[in-house]
């Protein structure tokens, strides 16, 4: 500094001025590196032996650039109703929901009718044991419950796989709910189905209960839970994992620090 500042300026005011100079630079590679922070929307929060990895993101589990690699295919888990329902009406499956969604892409695409879809499902089920529901029970749709997990892969276009997830219960008054005993066993059965059906190919799965899917726990938790029922079974992770918020809800729900 001394080549810098006038010879005749005092020692104090010398080191003065260093010193704020090094806070000013300080305080914006902090900005910088806090900026760069805060715009992040994937981390990664669990690495496996076999270099597969568990992310948080947020984004929209439909666009493929919520994979590392969006030339190759990817699987995108679905949370649907245990009877596997496929008619979109608003009552039965709201067109606003990921099923929803998932059901007019389908639809769409020249690939599936209704009918096409419930033959494909039931002969991907064909092995999986059901409960036939009464109308008095469930008074629209189809009546074959499956057990919560059940997961039937679907393919879809453009190198996308539906893993259609068995979640939610329809009551008499069509009201769809999961118990948290449910959920349990639903995620250790979408482990499974990840590890057995993805063919090592990346899965995209959503953050369910963030108003596309109907529970009752707080959603930071059930991020938490998720992330954890992975590290469990990191044993059985073969593929990497993207668990993806939306990007509506982003300020409602933070992924930085689970």
């Amino acid at each position: 500094m001394d080549e810098v500042l006038p010879q005749k300026m005092s020692l104090w005011l010398k080191c003065l001025i260093s010193v704020s100079i090094l806070m000013a630079v300080w305080c914006l590679c902090f900005l910088v590196a806090s900026l760069t922070f805060i715009g992040k929307k994937r981390f990664k929060v669990l690495t496996v032996n076999n270099g597969h990895a568990v992310y948080l993101q947020y984004g929209n589990i439909f666009s493929p650039n919520e994979v590392l690699d969006s030339g190759k295919r990817r699987n995108i888990v679905i949370p649907v109703n245990r009877c596997f329902d496929v008619h979109v009406d608003n009552r039965i499956v709201s067109a606003q929901t990921l099923h929803g969604i998932a059901l007019q892409r389908l639809y769409a695409s020249g690939k599936y009718s209704e009918e096409s879809l419930i033959t494909k499902i039931q002969q991907l089920l064909s092995r999986v044991g059901y409960e036939n529901v009464s109308r008095k029970d469930k008074p629209e749709g189809r009546c074959r419950r499956y057990p919560p997990g059940t997961v039937a892969v679907l393919p879809g276009n453009e190198n996308v796989y539906y893993f259609f997830w068995a979640l939610s219960t329809f009551d008499a008054n069509m009201t769809a709910s999961t118990t948290m005993q449910e959920f349990t066993i639903a995620v250790q059965k979408l482990i499974e189905a990840c590890y057995e059906k993805s063919a090592g190919f990346p899965v995209v799965m959503p953050l369910v209960g963030t108003g596309l899917s109907r529970t009752k726990t707080d959603q930071q938790d059930v991020l938490k839970y998720l992330v954890n029922a992975f590290r469990l079974n990191r044993a059985e992770i073969s593929c990497d994992i993207h668990i993806v918020v939306w990007e509506d809800i982003k300020e409602e729900i933070a992924i930085s620090n689970i």
